[in-house]
C-alpha cells in the first residue's frame, strides 16, 4: 500500500508541473520582478506582440547563444511591434551576473552585445508551472518553450525545444510575421513561407466559391485546384528595415523597405506600389526572380530605383546574383556598372539580346 500510494503522489506531482495554456487561450496572468524591473504580466504588454521565451538555466553554453542572437535582433522585433521577454528559475541577481558575462562575449567573431529585454526571475516556479514549462525531464529546469502572444493577449504560437537544441530565430521571426500576416490579410501562409512570397486563401466553404476561384481570370489569384489558391504578394510586410533609397513619386517621398526575400516600397496607407522578389535557388545561388510597380505608379522611374536598391542591398550583403526577371535583364544590361552582383554577367547580356 505505500508503494502504491507513493506512486501517486508522484503521479500528482508529475500533473501539477504539466499542464500549459493552449493556443487561442489567454496567456496566464503573474506578477514578478525582472532584470529592468517589477512586471504585471500581460497586462503591461497590452496592444504589443510578446515572444516569451524560457531558458534551462543562466550560465549555460546554448541558452548563451540564444541569448546573444535575440538580443542582436531585438530592435528589429521592436520594428514588428514585439517585445522579448525571457525566463528561468534564477534569481534576478544571477540574471544579472550572467547578463553581464554575456555582454562581454565576443561571439563568433560578430562583436558582444547587450541584453535589451528583461529576464523574469522565477525562483519559485510559479510562473513556469503556469507556461508548463517543466517538462519530466528535469524538474527544476524549464525546456525551451516559445510563447507567441498577440496585442490581445491570446496565445498564437507555442514552440517547444530540447535542453540539447538551440533555437531558430529566423524560424520564431517567420511564425511572428506570418501571425501578422493572417490577422492583416485573412490569409494563411504555405509550407517554408518567407515574407514577399505568395500566401494562400483558406479552403472555399461553398461549391459556388470553390467554383469562382476555378474560373477567375483575376492575375492575383491561382488555383492548383478547387481547394488550393494562390495570392500573389502584392502587400507589405510590416516593419521590415528601410532601405536608404528614396523616391519622389510625385504624390510623397517613400523609402524602400527590405527582407531577406524582397526589396519593397509602400504608400501611406502600407500598400506595396512597387517591389522586387528574390529567392535562393537548389545551389544555395540568390535569384531575382519577379518585379511589380502598380500601374499608378508606372513611369516614374520608381523600377529603376528598385533595382537600384537592389544592386545596393546585394553588394552590401556580399550577395551574388542570376537573374530570372525580364525587367531585372534588361535593367543590368544596361547598367554595366552593377555587373559586380551578378554570377553570370555575360548570361545577362547574352538574354537581354534576346529580348530585344
Amino acid at each position: 500500500m505505500a508503494d502504491n500510494k507513493t506512486v501517486t503522489a508522484q503521479e500528482e506531482e508529475q500533473v501539477e508541473y504539466r499542464p500549459m495554456p493552449m493556443i487561442g487561450d489567454k496567456a496566464p496572468s503573474f506578477r514578478s520582478m525582472t532584470t529592468m524591473g517589477k512586471i504585471n504580466f500581460p497586462e503591461d504588454y497590452s496592444g504589443k506582440w510578446v515572444v516569451f521565451f524560457s531558458h534551462p538555466a543562466d550560465f549555460t553554453p546554448v541558452c548563451t547563444t540564444e541569448f546573444i542572437a535575440l538580443a542582436k535582433r531585438a530592435e528589429e522585433f521592436k520594428k514588428y511591434n514585439t517585445e522579448l521577454l525571457g525566463l528561468s528559475i534564477d534569481s534576478v541577481h544571477s540574471h544579472l551576473a550572467w547578463a553581464d558575462s554575456i555582454e562581454k562575449i565576443n561571439w563568433q567573431g560578430e562583436g558582444a552585445v547587450k541584453i535589451p529585454f528583461p529576464i523574469v526571475a522565477d525562483i519559485s516556479m510559479n510562473v513556469s508551472k503556469k507556461y508548463g514549462m517543466l517538462q519530466t525531464v528535469a524538474r527544476t529546469q524549464t525546456v525551451r518553450a516559445v510563447f507567441i502572444i498577440d496585442p490581445e493577449s491570446m496565445i498564437r504560437c507555442i514552440l517547444y525545444y530540447p535542453m540539447s537544441t538551440g533555437r531558430n530565430i529566423d524560424e520564431i521571426i517567420r511564425v511572428l510575421l506570418s501571425l501578422q500576416k493572417h490577422d492583416r490579410e485573412n490569409i494563411v501562409t504555405p509550407a517554408n513561407w518567407r515574407p514577399g512570397q505568395d500566401v494562400l486563401l483558406g479552403a472555399p466553404l461553398t461549391l459556388e466559391e470553390a467554383n469562382a476561384r476555378m474560373n477567375s481570370s483575376d492575375p492575383e489569384y491561382f488555383s492548383y485546384d478547387w481547394y488550393l489558391t494562390a495570392k500573389r504578394n502584392t502587400s507589405v510586410v510590416v516593419g521590415n528595415d528601410s532601405h536608404d533609397a528614396v523616391v519622389n513619386t510625385g504624390k510623397e517621398i517613400m523609402e524602400f523597405k527590405t527582407s531577406p526575400d524582397a526589396i519593397w516600397m509602400e504608400d501611406e496607407t502600407g500598400f506595396t506600389i512597387a517591389q522586387v522578389n528574390f529567392t535562393a535557388n537548389e545551389d544555395g545561388e540568390m535569384g531575382v526572380i519577379g518585379t511589380f510597380v502598380n500601374p499608378e505608379y508606372r513611369n516614374k522611374g520608381i523600377a529603376s530605383a528598385l533595382m537600384e536598391a537592389t544592386t545596393d542591398h546585394f553588394r552590401r550583403n556580399g550577395i551574388k546574383a542570376r537573374l530570372y526577371c525580364s525587367y531585372a535583364i534588361r535593367w543590368f544590361a544596361a547598367h554595366p556598372g552593377s555587373y559586380d552582383v551578378l554570377i553570370d554577367p555575360e548570361d545577362v547580356k547574352a538574354k537581354a539580346e534576346e529580348l530585344k
